[in-house]
């Protein structure tokens, strides 16, 4: 490249005010840098591009030919400045994919608050619970409950995920309530997906049960419609805690084996192509729920009252 592109900027300057003086000052430089700034340019394309005299500076006609040029390169960058100035804002659209029955509860009810705090921002929302292939399908974010195995992925912990074995007061009363975690192998339990394995420690002997091939007569992938099966009394599942808070503290359902904790390794992760440089819609989505939902452990009071 025979030339530099603050020089071009410079020319541009020069020609348009026909002064070296007034380019200069608006450019931050000295009168004498820019004179020689030009002098090279012009050594270096082998080419006069300015005449000047005491009282103005004019463009040859190889200079006229030169300057059409350098001034469809000046728009663009300053077009360029206006986008990289507009891209450090939170604006445009921000596509995301979120679970249905989790977002309802958790991060629907805070959408206009969010939204009120980036008047600039339009979101584009697909719900499913599985994932998506969010680099080929032009998303920008995606709510999982599990790592991705994508490479080209990276993910923020939103939330925790806390569990919670629970059943209707009206299904205990009809078949009893267990008191070990094996004791559920002798009731219906309503698996989520492909969840057919539950783990169980015990709190004060860390003590760990695990119970494999989990089933019952449904198996559903739909959390909402799973915790509607539980209410009406057909059986015992695991929740996250999130999700039943309400029903426990009415009484509508009723948790199990408190003695235990939950050994499941799921959270609420929020997924997006890896990039050098996190776009800021997301990272304002990011941090925006990760303060709502509480990262920093905040945990649910889910004991039966």
């Amino acid at each position: 490249m025979k030339y530099d592109l603050k020089d071009i900027i410079l020319f541009t300057y020069v020609a348009k005010l026909k002064s070296f003086a007034r380019a200069a000052e608006m450019l931050g430089v000295s009168k004498t840098v820019a004179s020689s700034r030009i002098s090279e340019l012009e050594k270096s394309l082998k080419l006069s591009l300015l005449t000047r005299t005491t009282r103005e500076v004019n463009l040859t006609n190889d200079g006229k030919i030169f300057f059409d040029y350098c001034v469809s390169i000046v728009e663009k960058i300053e077009h360029l400045d206006d986008f990289l100035e507009g891209y450090q804002e939170v604006n445009g659209v921000l596509k995301i994919v979120i679970p249905p029955y989790f977002s309802r509860y958790h991060i629907v009810p805070y959408l206009e608050e969010f939204l009120h705090k980036y008047p600039d921002l339009k979101l584009e929302i697909c719900l499913t619970e599985n994932p998506v292939d969010i680099i080929n399908d032009g998303f920008d974010l995606q709510i999982r409950i599990q790592i991705p195995e994508e490479e080209d992925l990276e993910v923020a912990k939103l939330v925790n995920n806390k569990k919670a074995v629970c059943a209707n007061p009206e299904y205990l009363a009809k078949h009893g309530t267990p008191k070990h975690p094996r004791d559920l192998l002798a009731h219906n339990c309503i698996i989520f997906g492909e969840n057919i394995t539950w783990q169980f420690k015990h709190k004060i002997s860390r003590e760990v049960t695990t119970l494999s091939d989990m089933s019952g007569n449904i198996s559903c992938n739909n959390g909402e419609i799973i915790k509607e099966l539980v209410l009406s009394g057909i059986g015992i599942t695991l929740k996250s805690a999130r999700d039943i808070g309400d029903e426990i503290a009415a009484g509508d359902l009723v948790v199990l084996l408190q003695d235990y904790e939950i050994i499941d390794k799921t959270q609420f992760y929020a997924v997006y192509p890896s990039a050098k440089y996190m776009s800021p819609k997301i990272k304002a989505f990011i941090e925006f729920f990760q303060q709502k939902l509480h990262l920093v452990e905040n945990p649910i009071n889910i004991s039966n009252k």
